[in-house]
């Protein structure tokens, strides 16, 4: 493996640290691994599934635990609607508190 892409993968797994820690409290008692091995893929931790982008969009707009947990289920719940009407506002972290 190339220096860059072992450096890639060290500062996503410190970056997944720092989530789980900051989020569900310790990585250390919680299961968590990357969907498929799939190093900033799709990462499961407690039965929830997130995606790199959606990680650092949590970081980057300073949810709290609190929020993020509310956004996850109010985008879960959203997204399993069966039909949205045309011109639906899709929700996403960054839109999400305009919306509330």
């Amino acid at each position: 493996m190339s220096k860059p892409l072992k450096k890639l993968e060290e500062n996503i797994e410190s970056f997944k640290e720092y989530f789980i820690k900051k989020y569900f409290g310790s990585s250390k008692n919680i299961e968590h691994y990357w969907i498929s091995d799939e190093i900033g893929g799709v990462l499961s931790v407690a039965d929830y599934f997130f995606s790199l982008n959606d990680m650092v969009e949590f970081v980057r707009n300073r949810y709290t635990p609190k929020k993020m947990f509310e956004y996850y289920d109010y985008a879960l719940t959203y997204n399993m609607k069966d039909k949205h009407k045309k011109g639906d506002y899709l929700i996403n972290i960054k839109n999400y508190n305009k919306l509330k």
